[in-house]
């Protein structure tokens, strides 16, 4: 029976049920530093009293399987949390984000990419529609599923009919970033529309945004530029392996 403090799988730290009378724990993914849902494949009571949780928990049913675990002759499902919110859902709510926010996931989902990027794996669909928020305001990238983003988060050469590469990838990171901030993407065919914030992070976002590819940092060295703009505490910037970037 799983309780609380419990680590399922060397990695998911489970945190208290979620919700009365269910068997969803919400967990701390420990390599990843975001928070889950999880639940026993066949259902078991808690251990523990149930703790209020921000939305129903059975929904956690329904959220996309982010990793399968058997632990103790338990299968168990870690699931999205059912929290989470697109990023496209919270402009249309506030029409742009703090700088340091945007710095904040900019750094989480940088770190994800990265991560990717190192095992040779583009995500092919980097746009707020991908870019998922959890309770906690951790930023995840669901999966691009081989397809690819929004036109207007593409990279110019790659609109231009070019293979999508690293460097596009990098472009369309600092072009969510840039809506982010700004409220709408910032290519408008011609060239990137001047933004009305300034500052270090709209600094960091214009060097994602660069034209030219080869001038453009990698997805590492943006980790780090944005990071740094974070005074280097943010617990999101975290590399994994890239099978990890699926799920908030």
């Amino acid at each position: 029976m799983a309780r609380e403090g419990t680590l399922i799988g060397d990695r998911y730290r489970l945190l208290g049920p979620a919700g009365q009378s269910t068997v969803v724990w919400h967990a701390q993914d420990e390599r990843l530093d975001r928070i889950v849902a999880v639940k026993p494949l066949f259902d078991e009571p808690p251990a523990a009293p149930a703790i209020p949780a921000p939305r129903a928990a059975g929904s956690a049913a329904t959220a996309a399987i982010c990793d399968v675990v058997d632990e103790n002759s338990t299968t168990y499902l870690v699931l999205e949390y059912p929290g989470a919110r697109t990023l496209t859902e919270l402009l249309d709510e506030h029409g742009t984000l703090a700088p340091g926010l945007v710095a904040r996931f900019g750094a989480q989902l940088a770190a994800a990419l990265a991560a990717a990027h190192d095992e040779g794996v583009l995500h092919t669909a980097v746009d707020p529609d991908h870019v998922v928020v959890s309770a906690e305001s951790r930023a995840g990238i669901t999966s691009g599923a081989g397809g690819s983003g929004a036109r207007a988060y593409l990279a110019p050469e790659v609109l231009d009919g070019g293979f999508p590469d690293f460097p596009a990838e990098v472009f369309s990171l600092g072009a969510t970033l840039y809506t982010a901030l700004e409220g709408h993407p910032p290519y408008d065919g011609a060239g990137i529309v001047r933004p009305r914030t300034d500052g270090p992070v709209t600094e960091a976002v214009l060097r994602l945004l660069h034209l030219y590819p080869t001038a453009r940092p990698t997805m590492a060295a943006a980790e780090e530029l944005l990071s740094v703009l974070l005074g280097g505490t943010d617990g999101g910037a975290k590399r994994t392996a890239s099978s990890d970037y699926r799920c908030v």
